[in-house]
């Protein structure tokens, strides 16, 4: 039974074609695309993980560190430095909660929120360009699956 089993595992493993892996090709495209998205914002004095702080706070002003590490998907010590290198150039506040004063809220300054609507046209290019081709209706039915993906691999 054990040989069976370690047969299967290993016809399997010959039968794995990286070039197949859908996670792959996720991680080329964000690669690739942080990698273009740093060049861009390099002469604003961000970079990828910042920009991602900008748009969530955008949208979620008032964040605590746990909603702000879940919504960027980055850890909290990374995170606590990025916030601090934003709080220096003045993009973002932390300010504890009224209703505990264990949490902080984290926000955009007026200053991020002009830096935000500064920068959102350069990001948003590159996701034009990696959608070249694609009609509105597959990049709707595309999102819509990869919502479902994420939802999938939530952790309960």
């Amino acid at each position: 039974m054990l040989e069976r089993a370690r047969g299967r595992k290993e016809s399997t493993a010959r039968a794995f074609r990286l070039e197949d892996h859908l996670f792959f090709h996720f991680s080329q495209i964000l690669a690739r695309r942080t990698k273009a998205i740093n060049a861009r914002l390099r002469p604003y004095g961000l970079d990828y993980p910042r920009w991602r702080v900008l748009a969530v706070l955008q949208e979620h002003p008032g964040a605590t560190m746990g909603e702000l590490a879940d919504l960027t998907s980055v850890d909290r010590t990374t995170l606590t430095r990025t916030l601090g290198l934003m709080e220096e150039a003045k993009l973002i506040v932390r300010r504890e909660r009224k209703s505990d004063r264990r949490s902080l809220a984290i926000s955009l300054t007026s200053q991020g929120r002009r830096m935000f609507a500064r920068i959102l046209p350069l990001t948003l290019a590159e996701t034009d360009r990696a959608l070249t081709g694609f009609s509105s209706e597959e990049i709707g039915t595309l999102r819509d699956r990869l919502k479902r993906m994420a939802a999938n691999l939530r952790v309960s």
